[in-house]
């Protein structure tokens, strides 16, 4: 966590002084661009301050030795289900949003009915029919 830390610490330093100059090389009349870098380097300092003040806490962890390996950590990362269709039918109402948002927001609401079933079915897969538990 704690080369974590440091590294979003260090984009900082990246995105602060780049956001500068490009308010100066515009003139500060773009809008976007300035306040867009600007606000990603102060977001990376609390994100990165945040994961030092919690590694500081917490002490040392298995990713933070350079010699560790993936068996070091002692609980589950989580489920994997190679199976499942319903990551396919999330991503297509996700597809299916942003083309309505691009196209014409009539389309929106399709898409996410067709979002909503495939939360739904994501979430309760394995509490009904073959797998359930």
């Amino acid at each position: 966590m704690k080369s974590a830390g440091w590294i979003m610490l260090t984009t900082a330093f990246f995105f602060i002084p780049v956001g500068i100059v490009y308010g100066f090389l515009t003139n500060f009349e773009e809008m976007v661009g300035f306040p867009a870098l600007v606000v990603t380097g102060l977001m990376s300092i609390m994100v990165g301050g945040y994961i030092l003040l919690h590694h500081k806490s917490i002490g040392a962890q298995p990713q933070d030795n350079e010699a560790g390996e993936i068996s070091d950590e002692v609980y589950e990362y989580g489920f994997y289900s190679p199976w499942s269709w319903w990551p396919l039918v999330l991503a297509t109402g996700a597809a299916i949003i942003f083309v309505g948002v691009a196209v014409g927001f009539w389309i929106v609401p399709f898409g996410a009915v067709i979002s909503l079933v495939g939360l739904i079915g994501l979430v309760y897969e394995y509490d009904r029919g073959d797998h359930a538990h």
